[in-house]
């Protein structure tokens, strides 16, 4: 796929500089490019991805508390929390990607997920649009 085409599709969405992950991903899907594509396309544009599935950033203006939506009280079963922190590395990290796989596995919202790790201490590396 002709990366002039992914970045047309960037530039199309009506918030100046900002793509929300969700539709970064649709744009992704769309065009059948992985979407590391779409998140170089964002960067060559400068543009930022708002909304991380994850709810790790892009909720607010940064430095704020509403930049997260991470830390909420999460009541789910033990064994997703089990899951989640048995696929952890040694390292105390988990990828985007594995916590999008458990929660579309266990029919949770992918921001559970990203709760959960946060309250387990994991770092969550490896964003699928190079976030981060």
């Amino acid at each position: 796929m002709e990366m002039t085409k992914i970045r047309e599709m960037v530039q199309r969405y009506p918030e100046e500089r900002k793509l929300p992950c969700p539709v970064a991903h649709y744009i992704a899907q769309l065009l059948s490019v992985d979407p590391n594509e779409v998140g170089q396309a964002a960067d060559d544009l400068k543009t930022k991805i708002t909304f991380c599935q994850l709810g790790l950033f892009g909720y607010g203006r940064k430095g704020f508390s509403a930049y997260k939506i991470l830390g909420r009280k999460m009541d789910l079963p033990g064994e997703i929390k089990a899951r989640i922190r048995a696929a952890a590395s040694k390292e105390n990290t988990i990828t985007c990607r594995e916590l999008w796989n458990i929660a579309d596995a266990e029919g949770i919202f992918r921001v559970e997920a990203g709760d959960v790790a946060d309250s387990l201490g994991l770092k969550i590396v490896g964003c699928q649009l190079r976030a981060f």
